[in-house]
């Protein structure tokens, strides 16, 4: 089962954001999208998530478009882990989790008492934090928490939108070792990073965005060159090589 962008475009206030994006993303790959800032990476994402419709084309999961599927079912087969998007009202954690249920249960605060809720703290190491206000916790924690919601959802796809910004290399680790074990039992997981050494480390599918527009996606091995990167960021490959080491 893939999740397929077709030829897929987006234009807002006359500017082009993305252009004729056409990527497949399959159950079992550890996919990255790198790319410099305001190349389109995180619209990618909202545009996956259907939070905005594209100005042209379509997305396919199981080979039905997003725009046709009902707002709830959407949200079962989609979760996105945003950049620590902030909250107004200053909820306990605990809520915040149990709302990654609101598509099965409106009153999300049935979930609080849930094995699930619990699972999914502790998966990311925030159990202990449950019972704090989200607004009182570091960025890191809190993306921590927005991780722990996105499991709730047990979503088939997951998107993660710098899923490591913010958070010390322990909880670094933690978190890609996690979404390690979700791509093993079967979900398509699709992140963003500029931290070239994690998506070395991790990925295993990698797409390249510019100024909207795709310069390649494919397996990590062969995309992932000195020559690709120094293009992709406009750096010379001396420069390169003096400050990033590749395998």
């Amino acid at each position: 089962m893939n999740l397929e962008t077709h030829a897929l475009s987006l234009v807002r206030d006359g500017k082009i954001l993305l252009a004729d994006i056409s990527l497949a993303f399959s159950q079992g790959e550890f996919n990255a999208i790198l790319g410099p800032n305001g190349s389109g990476k995180s619209t990618l994402l909202r545009l996956l998530a259907g939070i905005w419709l594209p100005t042209s084309g379509s997305i396919t999961w199981k080979g039905l478009s997003l725009k046709n599927l009902p707002r709830k079912e959407l949200s079962r087969a989609i979760t996105l882990v945003p950049q620590s998007a902030p909250i107004t009202f200053n909820y306990l954690v605990e809520d915040v989790v149990a709302m990654g249920r609101y598509s099965y249960e409106p009153h999300y605060w049935n979930s609080i008492d849930s094995p699930l809720l619990e699972e999914a703290l502790q998966a990311v190491d925030a159990w202990h934090l449950r019972h704090r206000k989200i607004n009182e916790l570091s960025y890191g924690e809190r993306q921590r928490v927005y991780i722990a919601r996105a499991l709730m959802t047990e979503s088939p796809i997951m998107l993660l939108d710098e899923p490591t910004a913010g958070l010390d290399i322990r909880h670094q680790i933690e978190i890609m070792a996690l979404l390690q074990r979700l791509i093993a039992k079967g979900k398509i997981v699709i992140m963003t990073t500029h931290d070239l050494a994690i998506a070395e480390r991790y990925s295993t599918q990698v797409t390249f965005l510019k100024q909207g527009r795709c310069l390649g996606s494919g397996p990590l091995e062969t995309l992932m060159t000195e020559e690709t990167i120094a293009d992709l960021y406009d750096m010379g490959k001396a420069s390169l090589k003096e400050n990033i080491c590749f395998r």
